[in-house]
Formats: structure tokens, C-alpha cells, sequence
């Protein structure tokens, strides 16, 4: 059993999450003693004395920082005497249902269970884990918030730049994480790593370090990323994790797009949102995801018997395009025209 502690607003959503994805052995409690006795989603709330009473795994404190995380965490040690590794913040937590299979890429837990759970790192197999998730997990840096199985295909595309000199621009600086989490990945002591980050937030520019430079503006205005292009030239990794919406995301392509170097990656992100409608998104409206479906046409426009498509700019220079759940990978190529055919017969 797992002991949710804290349903404020923040622990009333996770209840809410876990209960709507099927049956899981929780227990409720809270310092709060006007919500002893009452239920949440059927489940009582318990005094913090009667729940830790019970056998139970972990504590699982749902606030919503972690500095009051870590002060309950505290008071959690002193006054209830309950070991440091049982205790866990929420976000940390995956919600693992065996009717509903959660993607997680190539991490691999360390047992496989035939029961709804709740699980930590404490869970996964870290001797499996490759070094983004390694470093995710285990090092310290700023805020990162990523899906779990993006790190898989982070490592299918991006382990070949490893060990080179290499420019990587992210749209979509949040907490800078993700910033630090490239420059650990990819710097070696033989080789330069330079960062560039875009983030429509002026406190994102505090983020700066070593090798991370910040610029502030919006990925819809034009002018702004023609801007960028110009200052700072190519690069070969380009991330787009910014506001997800469909104009963001097409606007950003369409201007940055030809920064990225040849045999270079363009890859945007939470496309997930070109079913949204809250990012203007939909089924088979005028999303990213159809915008990207378009490009496969004109990297076979070559082979089009019809005026309606003809060889373009993208014919030339999209070598390949990758569909993930949430994740659209391009990858470029040195300009080319039509196909040349060989033919050899050995006798």
C-alpha cells in the first residue's frame, strides 16, 4: 500500500488521476484534521497517525514545490519516525496501470507486476538506463519536465553527435534543465558544445551559464527567429519544446527549418497538441502533425505524375521523417535532386 499525504488542490487532481485510471492500494491522510473521516473518490482520509499505523511502501507528499515538499518531508522524519527513502514527491511518481500500459521508452523496472501501482526510481532498473536518463534521474541540475520515453529516441537520434563539435538550439527553456542535461550529454573534453535556448519569459535569461546562451522572444514572430538565424548561423540538433501550439510549431518550421544543418535533425516536440483543441489543434485539421504528414508527399515528389505536386525545397533537402508518439523527428540532407538508378547484374 502507498499513503498519498496532502489533498489540497494539488493532491485532490493526483487522487482524481489515479482513482480514474482503475483501482490502486492507497491510503488517504492529511494535517488537516477538518478532513478526517470525510472520503475522496470513495477512499476515506485518514489522521496522519492512524494511516502511518498501517504497513504501507511509500509516502507520497502531493504539493506543489519542492521546497514544501522537502519541509514536510522534514516533519514527516521527525515526528511520524518514517524513513527518508519511503518518502517521495509526487511529480516523481508514475502512475503504472495494467489496463492502460504507460510508455517508457527502453526503461525497464526492475519487477514487472500484474497490479495497478504506483512507481518511483527506487522501481527502475538504472543499471538499463542509458546517460540521458541516468542523468535525469541521478544528477543535479535545474528543472527539467520531459515524457519518459523521449529519452530513447533522444538517444536513437542525437548518440551520433556525441564526442563532436556541435550547435544545438531549444525553443522552450522552462527551467533550463533540458539545457544542462544537452551540454552533460554531449561535451567530452576534445570537442565545443553550444547551446542556444528561446523562451518568450525574460526570467529564463538568469538561466544562462558556460556554453548556454538565452535569447527572449516569441517563436510566432517572424522577425524574432529571423533574427536568430541570422545572429547565430546553423546548427545541427534544432528542438522545438515551446508552446505547442499548431502556429507555433509551423511557424517555427518554416523559419528555422533551414538552420539546421545538413545531416542535421529538426525535431518537434508534445505534438501530442495536434489533437488538442486548447492549442488549435484536431482530428485532421490544419495541425503540425498534417502539416509534417504534407512533407512526406514532397520528399516523393519526385516520383508525382500530377502538377498538383512537384519537387520543392523540402523535396531537396528532407532526407527522413520520423513519427513517435509526441515526437516528430526530420532529418536533413545535403540538397539533391532526382534519384539516380543503378543497375548491376554479376554473372
Amino acid at each position: 500500500m502507498d499513503i498519498i499525504y496532502g489533498l489540497g488542490n494539488i493532491g485532490q487532481e493526483f487522487v482524481k488521476k489515479i482513482t480514474g485510471m482503475g483501482t490502486f492500494d492507497i491510503a488517504l491522510t492529511d494535517a488537516n484534521e477538518k478532513l478526517w473521516n470525510q472520503e475522496l473518490f470513495g477512499l476515506p482520509i485518514q489522521s496522519p497517525e492512524e494511516a502511518f499505523h498501517n504497513d504501507y511502501e511509500k509516502v507520497i507528499v502531493s504539493v506543489g514545490n519542492i521546497s514544501l515538499f522537502l519541509e514536510i518531508k522534514s516533519i514527516l522524519i521527525e515526528q511520524f519516525h518514517i524513513k527518508e527513502e519511503k518518502i517521495v514527491w509526487y511529480e516523481f511518481v508514475i502512475i503504472l496501470c495494467k489496463d492502460q500500459p504507460c510508455n517508457l521508452g527502453d526503461i525497464v523496472l526492475k519487477e514487472h507486476s500484474d497490479k495497478n501501482r504506483l512507481i518511483t526510481i527506487e522501481d527502475i532498473d538504472s543499471e538499463k538506463m542509458n546517460d540521458l536518463e541516468r542523468f535525469f534521474f541521478y544528477e543535479k541540475h535545474k528543472k527539467i519536465h520531459k515524457i519518459l520515453h523521449y529519452f530513447e529516441a533522444y538517444d536513437r537520434y542525437f548518440s551520433r553527435y556525441r564526442g563532436k563539435d556541435i550547435v544545438i538550439l531549444e525553443i522552450g527553456v522552462s527551467g533550463g534543465g533540458s539545457l544542462q542535461m544537452w551540454k552533460n550529454y554531449f561535451k567530452t573534453a576534445g570537442n565545443t558544445v553550444q547551446i542556444y535556448g528561446i523562451d518568450i519569459n525574460p526570467a529564463c535569461k538568469a538561466l544562462e551559464e558556460e556554453n548556454i546562451k538565452i535569447y527572449i522572444g516569441s517563436q510566432e514572430d517572424r522577425d524574432f527567429l529571423r533574427m536568430i538565424k541570422n545572429e547565430i548561423g546553423k546548427v545541427d540538433i534544432l528542438i522545438d519544446d515551446g508552446g505547442h501550439t499548431m502556429s507555433q510549431q509551423i511557424i517555427t518550421f518554416e523559419e528555422l527549418f533551414d538552420i539546421v544543418s545538413d545531416d542535421g535533425v529538426y525535431l518537434c516536440e508534445d505534438t501530442c497538441t495536434s489533437y488538442m483543441s486548447s492549442f488549435g489543434g484536431g482530428y485532421r485539421c490544419n495541425s503540425f502533425v498534417e502539416y509534417a504528414k504534407s512533407k512526406i508527399d514532397d520528399i516523393h515528389a519526385f516520383y508525382s505524375e500530377t502538377n498538383e505536386l512537384k519537387p520543392n525545397h523540402y523535396s531537396r533537402h528532407i532526407k527522413s521523417i520520423s513519427y513517435f508518439d509526441s515526437m516528430v523527428f526530420f532529418e536533413k540532407k545535403q540538397e539533391s535532386g532526382e534519384l539516380c538508378f543503378f543497375w548491376t547484374e554479376n554473372k
